[in-house]
């Protein structure tokens, strides 16, 4: 009996090594921002800079815009006069930040993001 439920352990641990090899993270870059980002039945989102590494909580929002970017509680606004890209997080402790970018940036940078989201 000892063998059976050993063989039916590793059969399910190698299933769930199967279905995790599936779900593959997505990696898109703007100036210093680096984006994990994961889809299983959520959104999940890892956002990277020189100084932060923050975790999304799993959301069902992933919406783009030409000048907005949201995925949960994160939240990426593009002001064309200026070329202004402000990140925002919207938690309790909360993050902003913001960068420059040209209309060539942003415009790959968004198109990377519609290509992970499958637009």
């Amino acid at each position: 009996m000892s063998e059976r439920k050993s063989y039916l352990q590793l059969m399910g641990e190698g299933f769930r090594m199967l279905k995790q090899s599936k779900q593959t993270d997505k990696t898109v870059s703007l100036r210093g921002w680096t984006f994990s980002i994961h889809h299983d039945n959520e959104w999940y989102v890892v956002l990277r800079s020189n100084r932060v590494k923050w975790v999304g909580l799993p959301s069902h929002t992933f919406d783009i815009s030409p000048n907005l970017i949201q995925i949960g509680n994160l939240r990426i606004i593009r002001h064309p006069e200026s070329n202004e890209v402000r990140l925002t997080i919207d938690e309790e402790w909360g993050l902003e930040n913001k960068v420059v970018c040209d209309n060539l940036e942003w415009e790959t940078f968004v198109d990377a993001l519609k290509q992970v989201k499958g637009e």
